[in-house]
């Protein structure tokens, strides 16, 4: 199974038809390389908003739609966090391979492309955290900025504790690979366990929707 992660608008749908395209770019075609992924599996979609339905029935039709296995298009920042991470977790412990690549997006890039989206695409749905997101940096940026680094940490706990065979790390809409995070890069802040503790409790309706 293909993991394709990220925040909203990191460049998840534009990275799968890169892969998927018969007209690939280079890096498109050194990801595949390099993460050995078989056409067969990027045939096959997994989708959440289906895979939720059949789970509050069983687990055993999850593991039939899996299948032969599949790729997946997941939103850290989308709708259902708890409920999306608990089956993501499921799939990963029944497949026989697991890549993740979590594509990471600055705090900056991240505020404005989604700004840009909802301009551009107004019928596009976007999540309540993101709406909350865009309140909070338009009044308090700093604060935003902190509860952004703070869901990125806990994705990254997720991916820590994740039954993954490996974890590929991409930049949003760049050609290369990142051997690690650059927290400063991407204007992460480095929360003190007493500053975490405060936003919990300070942003405790809106950091639900993420986490």
């Amino acid at each position: 199974m293909v993991v394709i992660a990220g925040p909203s608008c990191s460049g998840k749908t534009w990275l799968i038809k890169q892969i998927r395209s018969e007209n690939r770019s280079a890096f498109a075609g050194l990801i595949k390389k390099k993460c050995k992924i078989k056409g067969n599996v990027l045939a096959n979609r997994l989708r959440l908003s289906v895979l939720r339905k059949d789970w509050r029935k069983s687990k055993e039709q999850i593991q039939e739609r899996f299948g032969r296995g599949g790729y997946l298009h997941f939103d850290l920042t989308g709708r259902q966090q708890q409920l999306k991470r608990k089956i993501l977790h499921e799939l990963m412990k029944n497949a026989d391979q697991v890549i993740i690549l979590n594509i990471v997006i600055s705090f900056e890039q991240w505020i404005e492309a989604n700004k840009l989206r909802k301009v551009e695409e107004p019928d596009h749905s976007i999540s309540s955290f993101v709406k909350g997101m865009l309140r909070l940096n338009a009044r308090d940026p700093v604060a935003a900025r902190k509860c952004y680094s703070l869901v990125f940490d806990c994705w990254q706990q997720y991916l820590d504790r994740a039954p993954s065979n490996r974890c590929i790390i991409l930049e949003s809409r760049q050609s290369s690979f990142l051997e690690r995070v650059d927290r400063d890069r991407l204007g992460l802040v480095r929360l003190t366990r007493l500053q975490v503790v405060w936003l919990k409790i300070r942003f405790a309706a809106l950091l639900a929707k993420a986490s």
